[in-house]
């Protein structure tokens, strides 16, 4: 069967990095095969930009680092940037497609072996598996694939920072068009076909004024931006299968003394907490770092969610910044940095941006756009 191809929606040489990293991480984990059944994973390890719904797809991988994709088949040609020597298994719609999954895990060799199971499988798909592969030993998988996504190559932290460039590009728009009786809605509309038509992927937007931004995460709705508001503005782009992710906090004319002294004592959390980052620092230290400038300035009760998560082909992936944590940061982990102060019914403030772990330190991704985008705050 002939396969259509198209541009990568990942680099094909990163596909390679994680399949080889995985493949070397088997023995480890003392099994032969893991399956991949996540979005994100299938497309970091298959490089295929599909998912299971009510239609199973799936990938797995043994320890000769050979790839074998399960996909019904009208969508085979979505599979076209499968890796070289990689076992393509199309099942109809009158098939079985764990039997399908049975006959990939054969054709790798490890129907009969040990696989670890993503993490994100579904109980459901998890027994029908074990069903259609009575002879395997299916575990879920303790921490391989997290092992190989936490920690990202030179190449992964390049394609975020592309990812953050095309990201911080949503800002100048606002900038330009943000204005007393514009609704948050309408505003949207217009940087999102701006920055569509500046070829620039949306993978997620928040903008948020006045009241409504002291709700984190509150829908943009049809709120009317009014004199003194402050402005959340928080967009998600994705470059080649990876995310940039970052908030800056606008004003419209008129805003109060308050509302300017916290969004001070945010953008010192900020700065703390990057200061903080180093290789072998917990979390939670890293989170209490920002928490700590917030409760001195008496806003503690309104800092309300955790200070950052990782980043990558996920939105939100680990590691979590958060108290509780106490995971040790290393060189190559991704993570957003993003404290926030939010007075309810009142206003909301948040500053957001990427930042990877160095061997001594960090480096803020998104350093190129200013913190400060709005003069009232500067």
């Amino acid at each position: 069967m002939t396969v259509a191809t198209a541009r990568p929606a990942i680099s094909a040489d990163l596909v390679r990095q994680h399949i080889d990293r995985a493949a070397s991480l088997l023995p480890t984990y003392a099994a032969q095969g893991v399956l991949f059944f996540r979005k994100s994973n299938i497309l970091g390890f298959t490089g295929v930009p599909l998912e299971p719904s009510d239609r199973l797809v799936c990938g797995l991988l043994n320890a000769d680092g050979r790839i074998a994709f399960v996909v019904p088949a009208f969508e085979v040609e979505m599979a076209g940037n499968l890796p070289t020597g990689s076992e393509l298994v199309a099942w109809e719609e009158n098939d079985d497609p764990y039997a399908a999954t049975a006959e990939a895990a054969r054709l790798l060799g490890i129907d009969r072996a040990a696989i670890l199971l993503d993490g994100q499988t579904w109980l459901s798909a998890h027994a029908r598996l074990q069903t259609a592969l009575p002879m395997a030993r299916l575990t879920t998988d303790p921490g391989l694939i997290d092992t190989i996504r936490v920690t990202k190559s030179d190449e992964e932290i390049a394609a975020i920072r592309a990812a953050c460039e095309d990201t911080a590009k949503i800002f100048p728009l606002v900038s330009q068009r943000l204005r007393a009786g514009i609704t948050e809605a309408d505003l949207a509309r217009e940087v999102m076909e701006s920055l569509a038509k500046a070829g620039v992927s949306g993978f997620g937007h928040l903008i948020q004024g006045g009241e409504s931004a002291s709700v984190p995460h509150q829908p943009t709705g049809q709120r009317r931006f009014l004199n003194g508001d402050g402005v959340i503005v928080d967009f998600v782009a994705q470059r080649d299968g990876y995310l940039g992710d970052m908030t800056r906090t606008f004003a419209v004319d008129g805003i109060s003394e308050e509302l300017r002294q916290a969004y001070s004592v945010v953008r010192e959390a900020q700065r703390a907490a990057i200061r903080t980052v180093r290789p072998g620092i917990a979390c939670q230290e890293v989170d209490r770092a920002a928490r700590e400038v917030i409760e001195r300035a008496g806003l503690g009760d309104y800092f309300s969610h955790r200070l950052g998560h990782g980043i990558g082909l996920d939105v939100h992936e680990p590691p979590y910044l958060v108290a509780g944590n106490p995971t040790l940061l290393e060189p190559g982990m991704c993570t957003t940095i993003e404290p926030g102060v939010y007075v309810p019914g009142r206003f909301g403030i948040r500053i957001e941006d990427v930042i990877v772990v160095t061997h001594d330190g960090c480096e803020v991704l998104s350093k190129a756009t200013p913190t400060d985008v709005s003069e009232a705050f500067e």
